[in-house]
C-alpha cells in the first residue's frame, strides 16, 4: 500500500590512521627546516578541516566550505615546501571531496597514491571522489584496491558495500557490511544498511529488526533506525511498537510525508483513530491530492462512526484514483456498517473488476443471494 523512498549519502572518512610528523619525518633528501615548515602548513591545514566539520555538523555549509577552502591552501603550500610527501596531496583530496571538487580531489589522491602506493585509504578516498562524480565501476575498482592492499579495512568495505547496495548488487552489499561488522563490530552505518536490505529486499523483518536494534543501541539518537524500525514493526504487525518508533521519528522530521502515513495507518490498527486522523490532517495539508492519505482517514473516521465524513473522504479518494481497489473495499466496509449494503456489494463488484483478490472472498460472503 504504501511506497518508501530509501535515500543515502556516502560516508566520507574523516580521520588519519597515521602520525603527520612521522610520515614527514621518513621522508629522505629534505632539509630539516623543510620539513618542519611542511608540518606547520598541513597541521594549519588540519586545524581548519576540524573546524569546517562542526560548522557543517552545526548546518553552516558555508562556513564549512570556507574553511576547507582555506586548508586546501594550506596543504597546497605544503605540497610545494616538500613534493616528495604524499601527505599534503592526501589530506587536500578529502578537503577538495568536502566541497564537492572531486575531479581535483581525484588528480589530489592520484598523486598522494604515485608518492606512495602502500596506503590503502587513499584509494578508497578516491573511490568515495569517483562515486561521487557518478562514475560507480571506477569508484568499486579503488575500493577493490584498497581491499587488495588492506583487508582488514571496514571503511574500504563499507564504501563498497555502498556502491554495491545501489547498484543492486544486494547480495554483494550483504557480505561487505557483514565483513564491516565483523572487523568493527560496533560499526553503527553497516548495521543500519543491512538492516535496510533485510528489510527492502530480503523482507527478513526478524533479521531486519536485530540490525535496526543494534544501531539504536550504539546510537540512541540514530533518526534513519527510528524510521526503518518503525516500518519493519509495521511489518511484523507490532503496530504500537511501530506507533513509538515513527514518532520518534517524526519528532525528528517532521514533514516526512510517508512516515506520517505509516503511523497513521498504525494508529488505525491499534483503535488510536484520533491520533490517526491528525497524521492524514497533516499529510493533506502538505499534500491535498494524496489519495492514500483520504482513504486512511475516512477509514479512521469509519472506526469513529463518522460515517458520513468518511464517505466524503473515501469518495475523494476514488476522484483521485478511480482504479485504486483498496478504496473501494474501505469505503464497502463504511457503507456496510452504515447500513448501506447494496452500495456496499457494489463496491466490492469494482473492487473485484480491478483484481483486488479480498472483493471476491468479501462477496462470497456478504453479498450472495442468501447473505443479503
Amino acid at each position: 500500500m504504501f511506497r518508501y523512498i530509501s535515500k543515502f549519502t556516502l560516508l566520507l572518512s574523516i580521520s588519519l590512521s597515521f602520525s603527520v610528523a612521522g610520515q614527514i619525518a621518513n621522508q629522505t633528501g629534505n632539509p630539516n627546516q623543510e620539513k618542519k615548515n611542511t608540518l606547520k602548513s598541513i597541521e594549519l591545514g588540519n586545524i581548519k578541516c576540524d573546524s569546517a566539520r562542526v560548522h557543517f555538523k552545526n548546518k553552516d555549509i558555508k562556513g564549512a566550505n570556507k574553511l576547507y577552502g582555506a586548508a586546501i591552501k594550506d596543504y597546497k603550500k605544503a605540497a610545494k615546501e616538500n613534493p616528495e610527501s604524499y601527505i599534503s596531496h592526501y589530506r587536500m583530496g578529502i578537503a577538495q571531496t568536502r566541497i564537492k571538487n572531486y575531479k581535483a580531489a581525484i588528480v589530489s589522491f592520484t598523486k598522494a597514491f604515485e608518492l606512495d602506493s602502500t596506503r590503502w585509504e587513499i584509494m578508497r578516498e578516491r573511490g568515495i571522489a569517483k562515486a561521487g562524480l557518478g562514475r560507480p565501476e571506477e569508484a568499486l575498482q579503488d575500493y577493490n584496491k584498497a581491499i587488495d592492499i588492506n583487508y582488514d579495512d571496514a571503511d574500504s568495505f563499507y564504501q563498497r558495500g555502498m556502491i554495491q547496495e545501489s547498484g543492486k548488487k544486494t547480495q554483494q552489499a550483504l557480505e561487505d557490511y557483514s565483513r564491516v561488522i565483523e572487523l568493527k563490530p560496533n560499526y553503527e552505518d553497516a548495521y543500519l544498511r543491512r538492516g535496510i536490505i533485510y528489510y527492502n529486499v530480503k523482507k527478513d523483518y526478524i533479521l531486519a529488526l536485530n540490525d535496526l536494534n543494534k544501531v539504536l543501541e550504539l546510537n540512541p539518537e540514530n533518526a534513519e533506525a527510528y524510521l526503518w524500525r518503525g516500518k519493519t514493526k509495521f511489518k511484523g504487525e507490532d503496530y504500537k511498537g511501530a506507533d513509538i518508533d515513527l514518532s520518534h521519528y517524526i519528532d525528528m522530521e517532521p514533514q516526512n510525508i510517508e512516515t506520517l502515513l505509516t503511523r497513521g495507518a498504525s494508529r488505525i490498527n491499534i483503535n488510536n483513530n484520533s491520533g490517526a486522523i491528525e497524521d492524514f490532517d497533516e499529510v493533506i495539508k502538505q499534500d491535498p491530492t494524496n489519495f492514500i492519505a483520504y482513504m486512511n482517514r475516512g477509514t479512521a473516521k469509519g472506526g469513529l462512526k463518522k460515517y458520513k465524513d468518511a464517505l466524503q473522504d473515501l469518495d475523494m479518494a476514488i476522484k483521485l484514483k478511480f482504479d485504486y481497489s483498496p478504496a473501494y473495499i474501505n469505503r464497502a466496509a463504511i457503507k456496510f456498517a452504515s447500513g448501506d449494503k447494496k452500495g456496499a456489494c457494489k463496491d466490492l463488484a469494482k473492487a473485484d473488476g480491478l483484481n483486488n483478490e479480498k472483493a471476491y472472498y468479501l462477496i462470497q460472503q456478504y453479498c450472495q443471494e442468501g447473505n443479503r
